[in-house]
């Protein structure tokens, strides 16, 4: 017979079946769906599921059901004695009854009618919930009906308030029992109320140490605190619920506050956050939300701890009449759980045309922070242990984690037609991070095909649209992926050559557009890491891909990050990016064959380390771009990088590849066979890339490929839906306005024992010697820096220390307490960036003397304080001399005045103190005091 499945072909099998239709009275549409057309389109389709099946076993699950009832009739019965299953959880646990019960001998159709069905904790599959393959189990939606999962809680009552808020109270945030950090108006995720509005805030440096404002004791704040710009920041006097997001080049933390200092403008976390503050430089971005006085604009919303929540509707939105839904208690809604171990899996389990939304997602009080992918987040359909599960034209939406993760020892499982959208980290994981070396419980040979990823990194804006960590044989085809912050497809988690798991993924046919928007930096529409045999990056299709890349790191199309090796990228088409269509940072034995390259920003290719083996062979792409070098960085001089038969075409100036023209680079021998010709694409300025008859492409041998197959495929709405999806406009960040001239006092006192000094980089051997606060001595107060000494050190000039200050103009003034001990040998230098380097003030102590020029000037007492003070003029103020007053306690100051700098020392970029004792030694610093001025 012949069998019609809703969107598809018709299938001809010899199986009997049997035809479950439920009542249309059963679809009960949300009116986010009919007040959004296009999530309605996915509505009808992800509703589409055929019902046509081979003989099974039927149980149903409704709304209006009961799950103390058979679940064998659709309906309840006229006596209300037996119908419908209510619940996911109790069609599960029906089925186990069954099982124990031994009344399962054919497949089993569990049939959701449309409606609600609330969660509020995650249903858990376990090895007892397992079929086989010829009998497996599906929880599908029936025929044309929406069965929604839902998570999330309505919330009414809304009342009107000054300054156009609406507000509404919460008992149970008030009592204690709930909280929330999202929340959607109309179906539409609502800004938590923000500062600033757009963009962001800069800090001004990081803050190591301080006093604890409760105890009153010096206190480290290494890695969660730094200091504000004056006057960015006005919050509450309890800060303990303004949650603060800070941008860490390729990645996002998010930190509660424990305290903050309006006078200092010093910033403290709750803990320690990735990277620390300032890794990247003084200004770092970063943004506070969540509390009342950042609600000042339509659209934004935040819930204070009594209960209160507050809103301001969007022009049209009518509170009396809205939607609203906030996350209930349920981050995640179903779990596969297996005890692979002990060779107890979960198996032959479909979930089909299912919905789940609102999930839930409250930050922790120690904050979250990973160092790349939101690695540490889940999501809400969890696999361990699961063999051969599958999640089929479901609907994953408006959570606060990731969607799906097959982690570990989970084989052949599959995601597939799966719109996955308003995520709060990413869509779909496979794998682990770490290398499993028992094959049984290693994870592969999943699918995820034909789904459409859209809108994720909404909390986690550093997370993946699809993520394979160490696994192999997986296929990851025809996804449509876009409106993310960072990459669109990650493959692998080893950093260098070490032995992996990642081998022969196929990352095919999927198109990736609209990520990174000018956020996040060192990304790639298709990002690789370490070994990867066998694993094929082909027939994608790769556009808008725009980096923040203030701190040199991009946003690639292709990017084989660290130790990538063994791939085969051809057949890609990538254009629009931020700095060059494909990067290798290092790796081995990579092959970019027939691809079309065009219109990236800044350069077109990049290599970053040049290694002693072949990095990659680049050969029979197009490469078409409108201005600039053909590199971006890097070098493609040495003969361990293969670049042949390509045709190169700068539309608006000749072809330069490093400093050569064409000509002039192939004369190195470099590039054989290559041409600088205009390929004919027919409308590359409408991103139209097929060649025109008469290309000369095919002098390079090059062979077209339908980019049109990359993306979704099959039913028409199904394809429809992915082409409605709407981006806003790119938009990228100012610069941050400058900074003041670098200054600052340190006494030590708000330093604890044993700490290094703040804002300088400190050089020790650790073998002895060391730079540390302590409380021997001080000039004032109870602390001082102390520089210790050891003979048998690598370096003469250890233990050693430097501040940046990177001043360009003024008069620099520097200021310092100095105590030396018998046998102390030390310098302090002003430096230059130039190289050679050029040196401004600077003087020695040798014997219990200062030296200048290398002539001693005045006798030092050792075991006493002594003041030092230097001052330069720069940039033109540079007078081309320098100036040294040294005061000894009770005594009149000795002034030595223009003292010669190198010539054409203009900069101050490196200001440091060096000790170079060939025995066991020390000396004191205190009070030490920078500035820049007129």
């Amino acid at each position: 017979m012949l069998l019609y499945g809703q969107g598809f072909a018709p299938m001809k099998m010899n199986l009997p079946v049997t035809l479950s239709i439920m009542s249309r009275d059963h679809c009960q549409w949300p009116s986010t769906f009919i007040s959004r057309p296009w999530l309605g389109i996915a509505c009808a389709i992800l509703l589409g599921t055929g019902a046509a099946t081979m003989s099974a076993m039927n149980l149903y699950v409704a709304p209006n059901g009961n799950d103390a009832w058979s679940g064998k009739i659709a309906e309840p019965n006229a006596g209300k004695s037996d119908g419908p299953l209510a619940s996911l959880a109790g069609a599960r646990d029906c089925i186990r009854h069954l099982k124990a019960d031994g009344a399962l001998s054919e497949p089993v159709r569990v049939i959701f009618a449309g409606g609600t069905y609330p969660i509020d904790e995650p249903v858990v599959f376990g090895p007892e919930d397992s079929c086989t393959a010829d009998c497996p189990i599906s929880y599908e939606a029936a025929r044309r009906a929406k069965p929604v999962f839902e998570g999330g809680r309505r919330i009414t009552g809304f009342k009107p308030g000054p300054d156009g808020v609406w507000t509404a109270s919460i008992p149970d945030v008030h009592d204690g029992k709930w909280y929330f950090e999202q929340l959607w108006v109309n179906g539409k995720r609502a800004q938590r109320a923000r500062l600033p509005k757009h963009f962001y805030f800069y800090t001004e440096g990081k803050v190591d140490h301080g006093i604890d404002p409760v105890t009153g004791q010096p206190v480290d704040w290494s890695g969660r605190a730094f200091k504000a710009r004056p006057g960015d920041l006005k919050l509450p006097k309890d800060p303990r619920d303004v949650t603060l997001v800070a941008y860490h080049s390729w990645e996002v933390s998010r930190s509660h506050l424990q305290y903050f200092d309006p006078e200092k403008n010093i910033v403290v976390t709750t803990a320690k956050i990735p990277f620390g503050f300032c890794a990247w430089g003084p200004q770092q971005r970063y943004q506070v939300e969540g509390f009342r006085e950042a609600l000042t604009d339509p659209g934004e919303w935040c819930l204070e701890r009594n209960g209160t929540l507050s809103y301001i509707p969007l022009p049209g939105e009518d509170m009396t009449k809205a939607e609203v839904i906030a996350p209930g208690v349920a981050e995640q809604f179903v779990e596969f759980t297996g005890d692979p171990k002990n060779g107890r899996f979960v198996e032959h389990i479909t979930l089909k045309g299912l919905s789940f939304q609102h999930g839930q997602y409250v930050l922790p009080q120690e904050g979250h922070g990973d160092g790349q992918a939101a690695y540490s987040i889940p999501a809400v359909i969890m696999g361990d242990g699961a063999r051969h599960v599958s999640i089929d034209r479901c609907e994953i939406a408006h959570i606060g984690i990731y969607g799906v993760w097959f982690r570990g020892a989970c084989t052949d499982c599959q995601v597939t037609r799966t719109f996955l959208h308003d995520l709060g980290a990413g869509g779909v994981r496979v794998g682990e991070g770490g290398v499993e070396p028992n094959p049984s419980l290693q994870t592969g040979r999943c699918v995820v095909d034909n789904n459409i990823i859209y809108s994720g990194g909404r909390i986690f804006p550093g997370c993946i649209g699809i993520w394979l960590g160490e696994t192999g044989h997986n296929q990851v085809t025809h996804n449509d992926i876009s409106d993310f912050y960072y990459t669109g497809i990650s493959v692998g988690w080893s950093w260098g050559y070490g032995p992996t798991l990642t081998q022969s993924n196929h990352i095919d046919f999927n198109h990736i557009h609209h990520i990174g928007q000018g956020v996040l930096s060192d990304m790639g529409g298709v990002y690789t890491l370490g070994l990867s045999p066998g694993t094929t990056i082909s027939n994608n299709r790769i556009h808008d891909v725009y980096s923040y890349d203030r701190y040199g790191r991009g946003g690639w199309g292709l990017y084989n990050d660290e130790g990538s090796s063994d791939i085969t990228l051809e057949n890609n088409l990538v254009y629009n990016v931020k700095t060059g269509t494909y990067h290798q940072h290092y790796g081995a034995n990579n092959l970019v064959r027939n691809n079309i390259f065009a219109f990236s920003m800044d350069g077109q290719i990049q290599r970053s380390r040049v290694e002693d083996h072949l990095s990659f062979t680049y050969m029979n792409n197009i490469v078409y771009w409108k201005t600039g070098n053909l590199i971006t960085a890097g070098s493609l001089k040495d003969k361990n990088v293969i670049l042949a038969t390509n045709l190169y075409w700068c539309t608006d100036e000749p072809v330069r590849i490093h400093e050569y023209s064409f000509a002039n680079w192939q004369k190195l021998g470099k590039d054989p066979g290559s041409i600088n010709e205009d390929p004919m694409f027919v409308d590359a300025d409408h991103f139209d890339f097929h060649l025109e008859p008469g290309s000369p492409a095919a002098k390079i041998d090059f062979k077209p490929f339908d980019y049109s197959k990359a993306g979704v495929y099959g039913n028409r709405r199904w394809m429809r839906l992915a082409n409605s999806l709407t981006y806003a406009p790119l938009e990228f960040a100012p610069l941050p306005p400058p900074l003041p001239p670098f200054a600052f006092k340190d006494d030590f006192e708000d330093s604890l024992t044993g700490a290094q000094p703040a804002d300088a980089r400190v050089f020790v051997e650790g073998k002895g010697d060391s730079i540390a606060v302590t409380d021997e001595t001080a000039a004032t107060g109870k602390h001082s820096l102390k520089i210790t000494d050891t003979p048998g050190l690598q370096y003469a000039y250890n233990p050693h220390f430097y501040y940046e200050p990177n001043h360009k103009s003024g008069i620099t003034r520097f200021s310092f307490d100095m105590r030396i001990e018998p046998g102390t040998i030390m310098y302090h230098e002003w430096r230059d960036n130039a190289s050679p380097y050029k040196v401004g003030p600077s003087f020695w102590v040798r014997n219990a003397r200062l030296e200048i020029a290398g002539k001693p000037v005045l006798d030092l007492p050792t075991g006493q304080w002594v003041h030092y003070e230097v001052s330069a003029g720069l940039g033109k103020a540079s007078t081309g001399t320098w100036q040294l007053i040294v005061t000894f306690p009770g005594q009149q100051p000795h002034s030595f005045a223009n003292l010669k700098c190198s010539p054409d020392w203009k900069t101050l970029t490196w200001m440091g103190f060096s000790s170079t004792a060939q025995e066991k030694t020390a000396y004191y610093l205190d009070n030490l005091d920078l500035r820049n001025g007129k």
